[in-house]
């Protein structure tokens, strides 16, 4: 059963949320502040969190920013009678799935938290998918550390060189150990130096599927970080993988330091 934990300092507004989500079938827990709800959330696992913003104790958005800290599956929407631009972006920002102005017609509150859970479901489907893949690919891409490789073809981006038969890899002469998928992902990079490649053709090449922008941002994201933590080099240094915002990533060539661009 989808389990909800649902907070509001006024008891009117309480007991109208848990009445309107009930009769839909959830699984519902209350705390009248922030201190409650935050003491629930490191005691019980939830689906989905909704909360007033105004409140004392940690006020809607600090709870917001608690809670995916403890969890960062969780589904979260906020409900506010005091509305600002300031207050909405700062809910969006830290991960809230919606924001609802009171007072809040029923529809509108199924649809938002229907909508956040099944947001939360795609998400975590997508992850699911995304490490199966990469478990196969780990599985059956690289040959074993003692096979004996003939004619290796060897991609060179400065000091890094990459052994696309025998998915090795050397940095300063070093050898280093990446992942198939890491391998993959360097590969691409390293074949246009200095180019911006979109989210969704890196996790083409890195993972061998397609999926929406959306997700491919998020899903080459940690190979990225992963590659960038075993390259080791320096933010805007020769090798570092760089994010180019909104579009995918690039990896800096050794040319750009010499030209000084």
């Amino acid at each position: 059963m989808i389990r909800l934990l649902i907070v509001d300092d006024e008891a009117i507004i309480l007991r109208f949320l848990v009445r309107v989500l009930a009769r839909e079938g959830y699984s519902i827990q209350t705390a009248r502040n922030g201190q409650e709800a935050l003491h629930l959330l490191r005691q019980q696992q939830f689906d989905l969190l909704l909360t007033d913003i105004k409140m004392d104790g940690p006020d809607g958005v600090h709870l917001l920013q608690q809670a995916k800290a403890l969890d960062p599956e969780l589904a979260v929407v906020l409900l506010t009678g005091h509305a600002t631009v300031d207050s909405a972006v700062a809910a969006l920002r830290y991960g809230a799935s919606n924001y609802l102005l009171k007072p809040a017609r029923n529809e509108d509150i199924l649809k938002a938290v229907a909508g956040a859970l099944e947001e939360r479901d795609n998400a975590l489907r997508h992850r699911q998918l995304e490490q199966v893949a990469s478990q196969l690919a780990d599985l059956f891409a690289a040959p074993p550390d003692h096979a004996v490789v003939s004619g290796d073809n060897i991609i060179r981006c400065g000091e890094f060189e990459l052994h696309t038969t025998s998915f090795k890899s050397f940095l300063n002469g070093e050898a280093i150990h990446l992942t198939p998928t890491e391998f993959r992902l360097a590969l691409e990079l390293c074949s246009r130096p200095g180019a911006t490649i979109a989210y969704i053709e890196l996790v083409q090449a890195a993972c061998g599927y397609t999926c929406s922008r959306f997700e491919a941002q998020d899903i080459i994201g940690a190979h990225v970080r992963n590659l960038r933590q075993k390259l080791g080099v320096d933010e805007h240094a020769p090798l570092y993988v760089e994010s180019v915002r909104g579009i995918g990533y690039r990896i800096i060539s050794p040319e750009e330091a010499v030209s000084g661009r």
